[in-house]
């Protein structure tokens, strides 16, 4: 992973790790127990170690009660300003 890739995965990362807080207040181990995730995919996702599967990301939007788009929404939403999920460099 190159060093845009480590960045991208980290603001990703804290943004899902923000929207877990504020919308479920439940713990890491918790969320992911009840999600189906394992607990150190999600930690490591959280930290931006590991980039997210879609199926993860899924399991994520699904028990925030959200769409994928509204996931890409929410974590655009909560990472810095100017930070797009989808620009035209990933087309």
């Amino acid at each position: 992973m190159n060093d845009k890739e480590k960045l991208y995965c980290k603001f990703v990362g804290e943004a899902i790790r923000k929207l877990r807080v504020e919308n479920t207040g439940k713990s890491t181990i918790l969320f992911a127990y009840e999600n189906d995730i394992p607990k150190s995919t999600l930690t490591r996702i959280e930290r931006g170690e590991n980039e997210a599967q879609l199926v993860t990301l899924k399991k994520i939007a699904e028990a925030f009660g959200w769409t994928m788009s509204e996931l890409f929404y929410n974590i655009e939403k909560n990472c810095p300003e100017g930070f797009k999920i989808f620009d035209e460099e990933h087309y």
